[in-house]
């Protein structure tokens, strides 16, 4: 029987949530760190198991499935065959809020299948919020998540973690900041791309952006946000597995300051920063 993109949206998010459960039951406990390339960049040994949990789990969907995970998995993400599943996995997207015991922090599996970004699921095991996106349409705990078109009365909410962490800021990153903040929005930092995206889709903000992303911090959040009518840019498109890129997305009213920020992340003087 061929899977539809809904179930194995459906196993994915099964496994979402029991890998949350296993990062709710660490959270608190003594942490032993392993940093990567930058000293905010960090990974434990709950992020290991919570990531072999899924790829158990998402292997069990077919023998044609490529894994790509931030701690493991097939690099490039070259499925097999043109329509096999490619899924992006961040087992604990906000690593270092966990690790600090700052309760931020989620799951985060997206599926791509032909090129296309077709689904993908978000997780926060401490809220229990379960966001799911499959072929266009998207759920928080089950309930769909409306379409918005109009954009409130209050400044716009730009969830940002531009400048960069691990060094001094570059112009690029500082005049975008500076062009944010001159635009009335309210710029918050909160170190998930995941739960920001899944956020611009609940209407909980209206726009996300970072320049310090690979494709599994992004795949999921960008079929959330794309479901309920909004707009995605990355650059490059689609996010690499090897280097860091940006992305931007915004709710359907804040087209114009989502494609700004886009903008400005592929301008040359940005192609540093990233």
């Amino acid at each position: 029987m061929t899977s539809t993109v809904q179930d194995l949206i459906d196993v994915a998010a099964q496994s979402a949530v029991d890998a949350g459960r296993l990062v709710r039951q660490r959270f608190g406990d003594p942490v032993e760190v392993s940093r990567k390339q930058a000293a905010h960049d960090v990974v434990t040994g709950t992020d290991l198991a919570a990531e072999a949990l899924i790829r158990a789990a998402l292997g069990g969907v077919g023998a044609r499935s490529t894994v790509v995970g931030e701690e493991g998995g097939r690099p490039g993400g070259t499925p097999t065959g043109p329509d096999d599943p490619v899924w992006l996995v961040d087992p604990i997207d906000g690593t270092y809020n966990f690790v600090r015991g700052i309760p931020f922090f989620c799951v985060s599996i997206g599926l791509r299948i032909g090129g296309r970004t077709v689904g993908g699921c978000v997780y926060d095991p401490l809220r229990e919020e379960l966001f799911t996106a499959a072929d266009g349409r998207a759920w928080l705990n089950g309930a769909p998540l409306p379409t918005r078109t109009s954009a409130s009365s209050a400044p716009p909410l730009v969830l940002c973690d531009i400048p960069n962490a691990g060094g001094p800021p570059s112009t690029a990153e500082t005049d975008l900041l500076a062009a944010l903040l001159t635009a009335a929005a309210d710029v918050r930092r909160l170190g998930s791309s995941a739960l920001a995206l899944a956020y611009v889709a609940a209407g909980r903000a209206d726009v996300a952006a970072n320049a310090d992303v690979y494709d599994w911090d992004t795949a999921a959040g960008r079929a959330l946000v794309t479901a309920t009518g909004g707009g995605y840019l990355s650059h490059p498109d689609p996010l690499p597995t090897r280097r860091r890129g940006s992305f931007v997305a915004w709710a359907p009213a804040y087209a114009t300051l989502g494609r700004a920020v886009g903008e400005a992340l592929r301008s040359d003087s940005f192609a540093e920063v990233v």
